[in-house]
Parts: structure tokens; sequence; C-alpha cells
């Protein structure tokens, strides 16, 4: 399935590590570089997210489609599984160039899948409608929680990682170390990610 856009609606409202635990690792004592090492955390997150291909906190998301496939895969699983974060809307544009909101019971939603996937109801059929871009829309949320307590430790730790090496080399590269991101945050990932066994 290709998707033609997938956007983040809600931003994360906590971070996989304290401002506080970030700057223990990074062994600062002193509140000046607070707000520069709280953006070195998201920035850390969001590469993580993004090599992993997952979503570590509670985040919604929006794809959009030009039409129905047979199965609507998830991009950056897990899928949300608890609380108010949990909602799946899907829309699609009419011939008559409204949209409409397709009835929950109309659907099946594979949350345990890796990536979650939407499928229809057992020997049913997703709606007609029309042709376009971006005719169908999806929304949901991904993560594992909302406050990543749930995150397992590798993860973490690589995003202080991150946070540290980001902190004292505040270029993208130098001329005696051409590396722009340590071995030991891909390998640490690479033992953790989805596609990997854990």
């Amino acid at each position: 399935m290709r998707y033609r856009s997938l956007k983040t609606l809600t931003q994360p409202a906590a971070e996989p590590v304290s401002l506080s635990e970030a700057k223990q690792h990074c062994r600062v004592d002193t509140d000046s570089d607070d707000a520069y090492i709280g953006s070195l955390i998201a920035a850390a997150r969001e590469w993580c997210e993004a090599y992993c291909d997952e979503t570590f906190v509670h985040t919604r998301y929006k794809m959009t489609l030009d039409s129905f496939p047979t199965e609507i895969e998830l991009p950056r699983p897990p899928m949300a599984t608890a609380g108010t974060a949990t909602a799946v809307v899907v829309t699609y544009t009419l011939e008559h160039q409204t949209t409409a909101v397709l009835s929950t019971s109309e659907y099946r939603v594979d949350r345990d899948a890796t990536p979650g996937v939407l499928r229809t109801n057992y020997n049913g059929s997703w709606p007609s409608h029309l042709l376009d871009y971006n005719a169908v829309t999806v929304t949901w949320w991904g993560g594992r929680d909302g406050d990543a307590s749930s995150l397992p430790q590798r993860f973490k730790s690589a995003v202080l990682w991150l946070v540290g090496y980001w902190y004292e080399r505040r270029m993208a590269a130098e001329s005696v170390n051409l590396s722009e991101i340590p071995f030991g945050v891909k390998s640490l990932l690479d033992s953790a990610k989805w596609g990997a066994y854990r």
C-alpha cells in the first residue's frame, strides 16, 4: 500500500526522557541551557522514531490515500491500545465531492499487527467513492502510552546518547570525527526496532 502523505496532527505530551535525566546524563548543573537541552530531547526522539519507523509516545497521525486498498496499513507502529488515544477515523470523498465518515462498525481494527491494520468486515467491502487524489483520509493514534513509561530502556538510552552527543558537538560533523550519529546509537536501536525480534 502507498499513502500520499503522512502528517503529525498531535505531538506527544511527554518525551521518553525528562529534562532532569538529560541534564544528569550531560553532567549539566545549571539552568541556562534548559531550553536547548529540551529541544535536543525532542529532536533525538524524532530521529530515533524515524530510524526505527516507530512511535514511542502517543502521537496522532493523518494519512491520505487515493483509494481504499485491500487492507490499510497504518505507519509508525505500534497503534495506541488504551485510553482516549485509541480513536480511528476514516473519511472518504463521495462522487458529488462531499465527504463522509465511515462508521466504525464497517471495518475491523487490528491493533496487534505491526504495523496496525484496518480491514473490512468479513464478506464486507470498502464503500464506493470519488476516484481522485487524497480521496481517503485516516487519522489514528500511535505510540506505546502517553508518558513513555512502557518504552524499553534501549530506546530511552539511545535518546540520551544522542542528546549527550549533540550537546557536546554542536556541529553536524567535525574534521576529526565525520560521524554524524554515534555508532552505538544505531546498534542499540537495531536491536530493538520492530523489524527485529525483541
